[in-house]
C-alpha cells in the first residue's frame, strides 16, 4: 500500500497588535483614496500592486493605476516616512515624466501589467489616440511632506492628507461633478479631458441673455458692473468654483472662507427638484472674470470694457439688455452665494439622478454676476467678495465664529481677531501645542480655536487700547510698534514681528506647564483619558495667567516659569467649568506667581 505523503502545515507568523494596526492603516488609506477617485469617475485596474518590473533600466513597482476616459493616474501610497520613500521613487518618476508617451507604450507591452493592455483594448483604443492620453502621478502620503522634499521631484501631484479629506467630503456630496475641480488640481485643462480633447483646437463659448446694471443703479464702486442672466444648470456646474475653507488651493486659507457642502442639504434639495420638478427661483451671486466673457448690446454691438471698468464709448447709466458670451471653460465663475442650489444638480448616483439628469440641461438658474474692473487688485476683489458673503449670510443664518474670523484675517489683517488667528496658526506649527489645535473641519479630538481667539487672545494681544496694562503690546520693545495703531497702515513686516513675539511669550509659559504636568495631562480630554487637560478653558486660563503676569510686571524666562510651576500637576484644574477662564487664570497666578 502506497503511503500518502503528509503535507507539512505552513504556520503563519502571528502579527503583533502594532503590525495589525499598521496593515489596517495602509488598507484604510488605499480604500479612502480609491473611493474618492471612483466617485469622480475613475476606474481602478486590477493586479497592479506588487508587480515588480524594470523600466528604462530602473527596477520598480507601482501601487495603483486609475483611468477615467483619457486620464491615467499612477498612484502611490505611503504611511511611513515620505522623505525616504519619495527619494526611492524619484528616478522612476523622472523617467516617466521625461517621455509619458513612451511609458504608455511600455505599459501596453509589459506582461506583468497586462491589465492595462486589457483595459486599453476594451475602453480606449479607437476612441483616443495615444497622443490624446494624459498621464499624471498622484503621490499620497499620510504624513506631511516638506516643501523642500516636494521640490526634489517634478510633475508629481501631492495628495496631502488634508487635501484627501477635502476631496473625500466634496466627492461624497457631488460625485462626478467634482471632476471639474479635480482636473484643476491635476492641472489638466478641462478642454483636454475626455471627448473635449477632440475639440481643443477651437475653444467654444455660449451666449446667454441678460441685463447690465451700471454702478449708478447699484451704488457699488465705480467700474463695478452687475450682469444678470439665466444659464442652464449643467453649463453653470462646469464653469463654477467655490473658495472653500481647508481646500487645496491655499493652505493658509487666505480668501477661502466658504463652508463645505452639506451632503444632507444637497440630498434634500435633489429630492425637491425631483419631486416638484421646479427650479430654485432665488438668484445665485457670483463673480466673473472679464477676460472670460464678452458683452453685446441689444443691437449686437460688442461692448468693450476698459481697465477701469467703464465701457469704451457710450457708458450708459441705464439698465440695458445684453447678451453675455461666456467661455466654455472650467472654474471661471466664482460662487459667493448659492453653492448648494447649484450643486444640487450634480451628476450623482442616487435615486434622483435619472430625473435630475433631464433637468440639468433644461432648467435655468438666475445668476447675478459682479464684474470687477481689470485694474482692481486681487486683495480688493477678495475683500469685496468676503464682505458680500458675510452680508448675505448674516441676514440669513448665523455665520460660525470660525468663518467670520477667517474673513477678518483677510479683510482686516491688523485687527486683534486677525492677529489672534495667526498666533493660533503659529502655536499649532510647533511647540507644546504643535498639531494639537483644530485647523481643518475633519479634525476631531483637538483644541477648538474660535473661543480662544475671541476670549483668550483678543484681550492679550490688543493694540488699540492705550490704557490697557495687560497686553503683550505693552511689553513689546519694538521702537516702531505704534505704527501698528495707525489706521490703514501697511506695516506687514512689523505685524509679523509682533505676532512672532506673542507666539514666543505664550509658548514659554506653555512649555513650562507641559514640563511640569504629567504626560497624560498634556492631552485633550476624552473618555479614554479623563485626566487630559487641553481644552479651550485650559488654554484661555493660561492666557489669562500671562495677562496677570504682564499687569504685575512678572513676565519672566522659561527657566523661571519652570521653577515657579513645579507641582502644578497637583493643581485642581477640573474645578473650573465652562467659561471660567479668568477665575482659572487668577487661581494659578495667585498660587504660583504671587508669593515671592
Amino acid at each position: 500500500m502506497v503511503k500518502r505523503k503528509t503535507r507539512k502545515k505552513t504556520t503563519r507568523n502571528k502579527l503583533s497588535p502594532q503590525e495589525k494596526a499598521l496593515r489596517k492603516e495602509k488598507r484604510d488609506q488605499r480604500n479612502e483614496i480609491s473611493t474618492i477617485l471612483k466617485n469622480i469617475g475613475f476606474q481602478r485596474l486590477p493586479y497592479i500592486d506588487g508587480k515588480h518590473f524594470e523600466y528604462d533600466n530602473r527596477k520598480t513597482e507601482m501601487d495603483d493605476i486609475f483611468i477615467n476616459e483619457n486620464i491615467i493616474l499612477l498612484v502611490e501610497y505611503t504611511i511611513g516616512n515620505p522623505k525616504y520613500h519619495l527619494f526611492t521613487k524619484k528616478i522612476f518618476y523622472d523617467k516617466v515624466n521625461s517621455n509619458k508617451r513612451a511609458f504608455i507604450a511600455f505599459l501596453l507591452k509589459e506582461e506583468k501589467l497586462k491589465s492595462f493592455k486589457k483595459y486599453y483594448d476594451e475602453n480606449i483604443e479607437g476612441i483616443y489616440s495615444q497622443n490624446e492620453l494624459r498621464l499624471q502621478i498622484l503621490y499620497c502620503s499620510k504624513k506631511t511632506i516638506s516643501e523642500e522634499h516636494k521640490n526634489t521631484v517634478s510633475n508629481v501631484y501631492f495628495f496631502d492628507y488634508h487635501i484627501v479629506q477635502y476631496f473625500k467630503s466634496l466627492t461624497k456630496a457631488i460625485k462626478k461633478s467634482s471632476k471639474y475641480e479635480f482636473m484643476e488640481f491635476l492641472e489638466i485643462p478641462f478642454e483636454d479631458f475626455g471627448s473635449n480633447i477632440k475639440n481643443s483646437s477651437s475653444r467654444n463659448s455660449q451666449t446667454f441673455k441678460g441685463n447690465i446694471l451700471p454702478e449708478e443703479k447699484s451704488k457699488f464702486d465705480e467700474g463695478y458692473k452687475i450682469v444678470s442672466f439665466y444659464i442652464d444648470a449643467e453649463s453653470l456646474l462646469r464653469r463654477s468654483y467655490v473658495l472653500r475653507q481647508n481646500g487645496w488651493r491655499d493652505i493658509e486659507n487666505v480668501g477661502h472662507y466658504q463652508r463645505m457642502l452639506e451632503k444632507s442639504k444637497i440630498s434634500s434639495m435633489r429630492r425637491y427638484l425631483s419631486e416638484r420638478n421646479r427650479v430654485f427661483i432665488n438668484n445665485i451671486i457670483a463673480t466673473i472674470s472679464t477676460d472670460k466673457i464678452k458683452l453685446y448690446d441689444k443691437d449686437n454691438n460688442h461692448l468693450i470694457i476698459g481697465n477701469n471698468g467703464q465701457f469704451i464709448g457710450d457708458n450708459s447709466t441705464e439698465i440695458s439688455p445684453t447678451r453675455i458670451e461666456i467661455n466654455d471653460s472650467c472654474n471661471i465663475i466664482g460662487l459667493i452665494d448659492g453653492q448648494h442650489r447649484t450643486y444640487a444638480y450634480h451628476e450623482g448616483d442616487d435615486q434622483f439622478e435619472d430625473k435630475i439628469s433631464e433637468l440639468r440641461t433644461v432648467q435655468n438658474l438666475l445668476v447675478t454676476g459682479i464684474l470687477f474692473p481689470k485694474n482692481e487688485t486681487k486683495v480688493n476683489r477678495l475683500k469685496f467678495e468676503a464682505k458680500l458673503f458675510l452680508e448675505i449670510n448674516t441676514n440669513q443664518k448665523n455665520v460660525p465664529s470660525q468663518i467670520t474670523q477667517e474673513i477678518e484675517l483677510m479683510t482686516s489683517p491688523f485687527s486683534t481677531i486677525a492677529i489672534g488667528k495667526r498666533i493660533m496658526l503659529g502655536l499649532n506649527k510647533s511647540g507644546p501645542l504643535g498639531n494639537m489645535i483644530e485647523q481643518y473641519w475633519y479634525e476631531k479630538g483637538k483644541v477648538k480655536t474660535a473661543s480662544i481667539v475671541s476670549f483668550g487672545l483678543r484681550p492679550l494681544v490688543k493694540i488699540e487700547d492705550l490704557k490697557a496694562r495687560d497686553s503683550l503690546f505693552v511689553i513689546w520693545n519694538n521702537p516702531d510698534k505704534y505704527k501698528l495703531k495707525q489706521k490703514d497702515n501697511n506695516e506687514s513686516e512689523l505685524l509679523n514681528e509682533y505676532i512672532k513675539f506673542c507666539v514666543e511669550k505664550i509658548r514659554d509659559l506653555l512649555i513650562a506647564l507641559k514640563i511640569n504636568l504629567d504626560d497624560d495631562q498634556w492631552e485633550t480630554y476624552s473618555h479614554g483619558n479623563p485626566r487630559g487637560l487641553l481644552s479651550v478653558i485650559f488654554v484661555n486660563g493660561v492666557l489669562n495667567v500671562l495677562r496677570l503676569l504682564i499687569k504685575h510686571n512678572k513676565v519672566s524666562t522659561l527657566e523661571n516659569y519652570k521653577i515657579k510651576l513645579e507641582n502644578i500637576n497637583k493643581f485642581d484644574f477640573k474645578q473650573f467649568k465652562s467659561s471660567q477662564y479668568r477665575k482659572l487664570g487668577e487661581a494659578i497666578f495667585n498660587q504660583y506667581f504671587q508669593l515671592e
